[in-house]
């Protein structure tokens, strides 16, 4: 085995001016003519004032006061920037944008080529949302008839112009949104069925965020009046939270108006009379009391586990279910606070997922020997209770109806580290929050969802990392081949088909919410596990390669098609159990808690029962490994502190665990050649490795090599706080032993921050920080080509992590050399960014082990004397 050595610090960066510069021009698609797009607006315009007026009509005969208003939508091909201030201009209220993806090309809107030649490709455009009465729809029509005239429009209402050349459609929000697209009408449905006429009907009801308090308050008493007025009645206050621009109602409707409502959609007319599903302030209706976490049965295995307790305050925090602190493999390790004394609504046998989760944060796979438990305290604060209505035998938690998630997780972090009423903080050094948990009926649709606006906004206010499952895809495969004829394939061909299933189900499979967050790392699963050999019992294995993602993985891209999740970590092997005929191809999930999987903590029914362990798998259990990961990279940070005097300031040791953590991972050479046999076309091969990402994140993480260096391998971190319009320069020693040689070598780099959010910004992300060479990759002595991710790609989210690898011959280069790395910051989704980011950085450069070139040694002795890293400017 290698020599482990310790991590290398950068000296402080030195802080320079950027060089003004103009950005690239933007592509815009082809569009229709003047002429032509007066006729096709001319008629959506027509189409929106009558409904308008038939909605204004309706108004006035139901509730007392309610002023007719609307949800202007117009959608766009290509980009118009800096929109907001036209439609302020007009009266609209500005309630946001998004980006928009596959817009279908016609005659009228496609995009060209090189060679102007029209494409087939799906276009992209924007969705601009604005709230308007009745003075503002005259404004916007009669700006529509200047420019229907080729009139020039007034100052400040210019970029009107843009958008009637551009939009492809424009109209009101209405029930598409508010209810289809959210699949509340098919919940209904199918809810409707077996239920009592008389049961009441529980959901929630997002807003539209308004501008002012004044006018929230008024759509709370809008909604109020509204639900009264269909036998309806808010289930709670109203939850009203500014940082997130989150505003919502837990309600309770009437059977008889839901099913009214399910008539009048089906009917010829396609609309209906009940104002509440029309009210412009409503954005949503969404379902409340979600399961978010369902275990299996069953009593586990008996185990031998070595007892201990640990003193050491926390760093590491779980967010999760109650679990069994008597466990075994649990006592003496865990902090629980339980404010709302959640552990007394749980059954022996009913605290599984905690347990488990909590279990593999301290332990890791339980199968693996060798693995050392955490040495300290790992802080739990329950957030999820027993559903009573779910099966005993496999009691799902859940989140009551009354209860919003979001106001139990703020809580609960701002416990952490403000402390509550007279309570004082309860774990104010913890870097790293643990959520193996996610909403199955919020999906990634255009936008954030509120609970991923809570975790980003959370991590920039308390500097923490939020490790957040990427959600499992429970349902089954059906394969379209008999058993016979799939078990005659060999492994390779079996996973090319599997991988071409699974791209069939891309919209199906996207992330569940949080993990969109876009501070936050997001974990995926890989189908690896430390079980070993286990016994067949009609179960197929789907994908038979180790290398790649687990079957049950929920896929990206992430906001703004950013890269998510990062990472896999393992997260078991996932079988399906084998149909029970043979010309049947429909394969379920295998749910069993014996091998193979990751063998976790249980907890048991039976009293005195302490020291069950089970096998599991999936997301939950791959983030729970990526939290134990972060620990242990917390532990090295220590070490260099203790050992080596090296000063890493406090507020920043989070984000430097974040680049870390992503630091340690590749694609899988076995990985990309299956995904590339199966999935690489013609059509896709530009962009192939978007498509890469799409199921590999980043990569598998390789968490051993970010914890020490070798001889071969030397990593180098820093981390700062850097400024709008600034640039932090690093200095990168060249060893001399590369110089003129030949060998193959790896540089790897990683850059991590947390940012500020603006929820109203399609951009979302108000910091943008790149990391670059002084002058360009390819222009590096080391001659190094990018691998793996695409270089627009990193620049999405707040992780850019690039591997650069290289075998020809490298430059001539002198002793004391360096390569010039620039960290710089610029504003995103904000006109002005007055707040200093957090960031850290990773590099590693290594050669293949056994070659005789000392890395290590000569990045050390050109690093040092070492200095305190964490510059400000």
């Amino acid at each position: 085995m290698a020599t482990r050595l310790p991590l290398l610090l950068f000296p402080q960066a030195k802080s320079l001016v950027p060089p003004s510069g103009r950005g690239f021009p933007v592509k815009q698609p082809h569009v229709p003519g003047h002429g032509k797009q007066v006729t096709r607006l001319g008629a959506q315009l027509d189409s929106l004032q009558e409904n308008f007026d038939r909605y204004k009509a309706s108004v006035s005969s139901s509730v007392s006061g309610l002023e007719p208003e609307t949800i202007l939508v117009i959608e766009i091909a290509g980009t118009v920037n800096d929109f907001r201030q036209a439609v302020e201009a007009i009266g609209l209220e500005w309630m946001g944008e998004w980006d928009v993806d596959g817009i279908q090309p016609d005659e009228d809107f496609f995009e060209t080529n090189n060679k102007e030649m029209r494409t087939e490709n799906p276009l992209k455009g924007r969705m601009f949302l604005s709230l308007g009465n009745e003075a503002g729809l005259r404004e916007l029509l009669s700006l529509w008839q200047q420019w229907k005239n080729n009139q020039t429009l007034p100052s400040g209402k210019t970029k009107w112009r843009d958008v009637f050349n551009q939009t492809v459609q424009i109209r009101r929000w209405g029930i598409e949104e508010t209810l289809r697209e959210t699949g509340m009408l098919d919940r209904w449905r199918d809810l409707l069925e077996p239920i009592d006429p008389e049961q009441p009907i529980r959901c929630q009801i997002e807003l539209f965020y308004r501008r002012t308090e004044e006018l929230r308050r008024q759509s709370e008493r809008s909604v109020s009046a509204l639900l009264q007025a269909t036998g309806g009645k808010p289930l709670g206050a109203f939850i009203d939270m500014p940082e997130i621009a989150f505003h919502a109602v837990k309600a309770e409707l009437s059977a008889q108006s839901v099913r009214q409502l399910l008539n009048d959609l089906a009917s010829e007319a396609h609309d209906t009379d009940i104002q509440l599903f029309k009210f412009h302030g409503v954005m949503y209706f969404r379902p409340t009391g979600q399961s978010l976490a369902a275990t299996e049965g069953g009593e586990g295995a008996e185990a031998d586990i070595a007892e201990g307790e640990v003193e050491l305050p926390p760093i590491a925090a779980i967010l999760d279910g109650v679990p069994n602190m008597q466990h075994q493999a649990l006592k003496g390790r865990l902090l629980i606070d339980d404010p709302d004394n959640l552990s007394a609504q749980y059954q022996p046998g009913e605290r599984k997922h905690g347990t488990a989760m909590a279990s593999l944060v301290v332990w890791g796979d339980m199968a693996n020997g060798d693995a050392e438990p955490l040495a300290r305290q790992v802080y739990v604060l329950p957030v999820m209770q027993p559903d009573p209505h779910s099966d005993p035998r496999n009691r799902i938690e859940h989140v009551p109806d009354e209860v919003f998630f979001e106001d139990r997780v703020a809580r609960a972090v701002r416990r952490m580290f403000e402390g509550e009423g007279s309570t004082p903080a309860q774990a104010p050094n913890v870097c790293v929050i643990n959520l193996s948990i996610g909403d199955p009926a919020r999906p990634l649709i255009h936008t954030t969802s509120p609970w991923a606006r809570l975790l980003d906004w959370l991590s920039w206010k308390y500097r923490v990392l939020f490790c957040v499952s990427a959600g499992n895809y429970p349902d089954a495969i059906d394969i379209g081949l008999t058993i016979p004829s799939f078990q005659l394939l060999s492994d390779q061909q079996k996973v090319e088909h599997v991988l071409k299933l699974i791209q069939t189900q891309l919209s199906e499979r996207r992330i569940l919410s949080p993990a969109e967050s876009i501070n936050a790392i997001t974990v995926g699963a890989s189908h690896t596990d430390e079980a070993g050999s286990y016994p067949q019992a009609q179960r197929t294995d789907l994908l038979p390669d180790s290398s790649l993602f687990s079957p049950v993985n929920r896929l990206g891209h992430g906001l703004l098609r950013s890269v998510k999740p990062e990472v896999l970590l393992p997260g078991g092997r996932q079988l399906f159990r084998t149909p029970p005929l043979d010309s049947h191809s429909l394969y379920v999930l295998d749910r069993a808690i014996g091998a193979p999987g990751q063998k976790v903590a249980w907890d048991s029914s039976q009293a005195g029962r302490l020291s069950q362990t089970a096998h599991t798998r999936g997301t939950s259990n791959a983030t729970a490994i990526a939290t134990r990961s972060a620990a242990r990279i917390y532990e090295v940070l220590e070490a260099l502190r203790a050992e080596h005097g090296e000063h890493i300031p406090r507020q920043l040791v989070s984000v430097l665990i974040k680049a870390l953590l992503v630091h340690g991972a590749k694609h899988d050479d076995g990985a990309r050649t299956a995904l590339t046999a199966a999935l690489k076309t013609s059509s896709n091969s530009r962009k192939f490795k978007e498509v890469l990402s799409r199921y590999l994140g980043y990569g598998t993480v390789e968490i051993e090599r970010v914890l020490a260096c070798t001889e071969q391998r030397g990593t180098v971190i820093g981390c700062g706080e850097i400024s709008a319009d600034s640039i932090h320069e690093y200095r990168l020693p060249l060893p001399i032993d590369l110089s003129s040689n030949q060998e193959w070598r790896r540089l790897v780099v990683t850059l991590a921050w947390f940012s500020p959010i603006n929820p109203a910004h399609r951009n979302y992300r108000e910091a943008k920080l790149e990391l670059n060479p002084a002058h360009s990759w390819g222009d590096l002595p080391l001659k190094l080509a990018r691998q793996h991710a695409d270089h627009n790609q990193v620049l999405r989210g707040t992780v850019q992590h690039e591997v650069l690898e290289g075998t020809d011959q490298i430059a001539a280069f002198q002793d004391g050399d360096s390569i010039l790395l620039h960290v710089s910051c610029k504003k995103d989704a904000t006109a002005s960014l007055d707040d200093a980011i957090p960031y850290g950085l990773a590099v590693t450069l290594e050669v293949a082990e056994g070659i005789q070139i000392p890395i290590h040694q000569q990045l050390r002795a050109r690093l040092q004397p070492r200095v305190a890293i964490g510059s400000v400017g």
